[in-house]
């Protein structure tokens, strides 16, 4: 049985994901961002014809271009149809902890999901229209990297911005810290914790990593794969220590991108650590009431035991981080 080594919790949970302990130490320091504004067709033009930096021996996959995809704005060719279906959720392979327990029937109807996790590029574009700061890229750079230090609340209201943009119905109802979501709305969402997991899972498959495979290998996964961090399930390969542009790897069966590493996806479900013992069958949204949102996938920084797709992981929605990401969600109309 695999060991989940966990850090003390200053958060109100007994424990913590591990993520490599030097990284604390080597942040780099956040320094102001100089942005020029520069017209979409021109920014397009320019992304397009640039290739994704290889990020491990293989060459990057190719991800679908967009027309307004420089501009910030999502479409349909973003997002894959995942059809629903009935899997096992949770440990499926006895590696983790009590709270990925017991392993349980789960149905979903259809819904979409983004084919990558919200990219710099389309998060910067919701910050300069709508006033916000832009969040720290850490130094790493911004571009098709995966937009970083956003919070649960930045989130949903990016979800909420979106399908304004595209004349959808909004799901979410915000007022302050206080989010309620309409399920039958027509627009962007975050995924709950059961329909991440079964997309991670190819359609709910008995698979332990995202991209489909049982071993985690650092040169098609974005996570610490040092040999200081080596598992019975890992191999060992390059600690990158920080993100990597989206789609730089092969997808799963589903035609998603890194469901495994790179950064931890929000989800819409308040965490709660026995909830599994006492979950819907049917198209399951999580407790109700809760303190912190639930956090999947695991990141760069984290070891392999922690970026399995049972994995789970919740945190304060309040908090951004330099690991903390998140992928869109529709719901599928007749799914």
């Amino acid at each position: 049985m695999g060991v989940v080594t966990m850090l003390p919790s200053t958060q109100g949970s007994s424990c913590f994901p591990r993520r490599a302990l030097h990284l604390r130490k080597i942040r780099p320091l956040m320094k102001t961002p100089v942005y020029i504004l520069v017209p979409c067709a021109a920014l397009f033009f320019l992304l397009s014809s640039t290739a994704l930096p290889t990020a491990g021996p293989q060459a990057p996959y190719p991800l679908r271009a967009d027309k307004d995809f420089a501009c910030g704005i999502a479409v349909e060719d973003s997002l894959i149809l995942v059809r629903g279906g009935t899997f096992e959720m949770g440990d499926m392979l006895d590696d983790g902890d009590d709270w990925e327990r017991p392993v349980h029937p789960v149905t979903l109807g259809d819904f979409y999901l983004g084919r990558t996790e919200v990219t710099f590029i389309e998060y910067d574009a919701f910050c300069v229209a709508t006033g916000r700061a832009k969040p720290s890229d850490a130094g790493w750079g911004r571009g098709k990297r995966p937009a970083i230090n956003v919070s649960w609340h930045d989130a949903v209201a990016y979800c909420n911005w979106l399908s304004e943009r595209q004349g959808l119905t909004t799901v979410y109802t915000i007022n302050e810290t206080s989010v309620t979501a309409d399920w039958a709305a027509d627009g962007y969402r975050l995924p709950t914790e059961a329909e991440w997991e079964y997309a991670a899972r190819s359609g709910g498959k008995r698979v332990r990593f995202g991209n489909g495979k049982d071993v985690a290998d650092p040169s098609e996964i974005n996570f610490a794969g040092s040999a200081a961090y080596k598992s019975n399930y890992s191999r060992v390969g390059v600690f990158r220590e920080k993100t990597i542009p989206v789609g730089s790897f092969r997808p799963n069966d589903l035609g998603l991108h890194d469901m495994t590493g790179n950064v931890w996806e929000w989800c819409w479900d308040w965490f709660g650590e026995n909830y599994y013992a006492k979950s819907e069958q049917d198209n399951p949204t999580g407790p109700s009431l809760g303190y912190r949102r639930v956090l999947r996938g695991g990141s760069w920084g984290n070891p392999p035991d922690n970026v399995r797709v049972a994995y789970r992981n919740g945190r304060d929605p309040s908090t951004g981080d330099f690991d903390y990401g998140f992928r869109l969600a529709r719901a599928a109309r007749g799914g």
